[in-house]
């Protein structure tokens, strides 16, 4: 038995209104109401689900500026839309049942790079690997590290204020915004860094930037009592660091890590760091998984650019994988010993001098720390050096007895 298909539409009337009124309006992006493009957009890497209305796919900062006009009609009041990148969330946040408008099929060029200052401008549907592919040959790359890189895309990095590897030392993608252009709900546009000077009075993104503005300054001190020691902010707007020491306000603050719900961010200036020329892994072993969770702190004081905890059930999933047998000689076994946990210390920096001198004043600590036995150290038993080439790739291995 074949399910009874119907013809008609389950979409609302209020909804086909939109999207028609919005193709004679001179939208130049994709308009797909079909059951299967709404259906491939219901999900996300989250464990929820919703199917949309439909979906508006533009193709410039003047298609989303037209698609925030048209709804700002009362007719359409009832209309809401959802921003959409690489589907990388994993809380739901680009899933919505009303209207998705994905940037990422059209709206992802490299817009400009400034080799001499060491920025990026691009629209914000490129994905971050694609990014780092661009200025690559210039010597930089885009450095919040992504496990989802090849597929998040740079506005959801900048809504979600992602992090990911080497936040220790590199920070997070709103430490590396310089501007963004920004579209509101009635299609007001605003450039952050004011350079297209400030919006119309009494738009949206006028009221965004003074209301926005007047808290920062007249309730500092509310803010500064109440809000907590954050390592990101999308759990709420960042209106503790949008007001810089010297009292200069940044709206760009407050736009990242808003995940989509202030304004659809089109196009965003980033500031770029220059590829490490140095680059060592070290890995330190232990014979219990809660020695190396205890011991994680000091590694992350080391200076370390970044850290990672791994138990054995990890580890031993690990090496039933097809590919364990090309990685397997990076993460021996100590003999004898049943190695049951592991912190993977990574260094990496412009001078090869200066992170081999890290390195060694890490394996020296360790050495001191479990001759005395301090905070349980005595459980580690090999640490391994894995001095590496700015791919990546492991060009000499050299044990170390700890």
């Amino acid at each position: 038995m074949l399910p009874r298909l119907s013809s008609q539409s389950d979409v609302d009337p209020i909804v086909l209104k939109f999207v028609a009124d919005l193709q004679h309006s001179g939208f130049e992006g994709d308009i797909e109401t079909q059951y299967s493009s709404r259906l491939a957009v219901a999900t996300d890497n989250s464990v929820y689900q919703q199917l949309p209305q439909a979906v508006l796919l533009p193709k410039t900062t003047e298609d989303v500026v037209l698609i925030g006009q048209l709804s700002a009609k009362p007719v359409y009041e009832s209309v809401t839309f959802s921003p959409r990148g690489g589907g990388t969330g994993t809380n739901g946040q680009a899933l919505t049942k009303g209207v998705v408008v994905d940037l990422s099929r059209h709206m992802n060029k490299v817009l400009e790079i400034n080799e001499k200052e060491g920025w990026v401008r691009v629209q914000t549907g490129v994905v971050k690997d694609q990014l780092n592919d661009a200025v690559r040959p210039y010597g930089f790359f885009f450095s919040p590290d992504l496990s989802t890189s090849n597929r998040a895309t740079l506005g959801g990095m900048i809504n979600t204020d992602a992090s990911g590897q080497g936040s220790l030392k590199y920070g997070k993608t709103s430490d590396h915004v310089l501007s963004l252009q920004a579209v509101f709900a009635d299609g007001s546009l605003i450039e952050s860094d004011m350079s297209r000077g400030e919006p119309q009075d009494g738009s949206y993104a006028y009221q965004a930037l003074k209301v926005t503005e007047a808290v920062c300054r007249d309730k500092r001190e509310q803010i500064e009592a109440k809000f907590p020691p954050l390592n990101r902010f999308l759990t709420g707007y960042d209106l503790k660091n949008a007001l810089s020491d010297s009292g200069e306000f940044d709206l760009t603050r407050v736009l990242c890590g808003a995940e989509g719900s202030l304004a659809f961010i089109t196009e965003a200036k980033l500031n770029l760091t220059p590829i490490p020329k140095a680059r060592t892994l070290v890995n330190v072993k232990y014979n219990s998984f809660d020695s190396a969770l205890r011991n994680a702190p000091f590694m992350v004081e080391a200076n370390a650019l970044s850290v990672e905890t791994i138990d054995s059930k990890v580890l031993n999933l690990a090496k039933q994988d097809i590919v364990w047998h090309t990685v397997s000689d990076l993460l021996t076994d100590v003999p004898g010993k049943e190695m049951l946990g592991i912190n993977m210390v990574e260094y990496a920096g412009q001078n090869e001098i200066e992170v081999a001198d890290q390195v060694d004043a890490l394996c020296k600590q360790l050495d001191k720390m479990i001759a005395n036995e301090e905070g349980g150290l005595s459980v580690i038993k090999s640490a391994q050096i894995l001095p590496a080439l700015v791919e990546s790739t492991i060009c000499a291995k050299k044990p170390l007895a700890c």
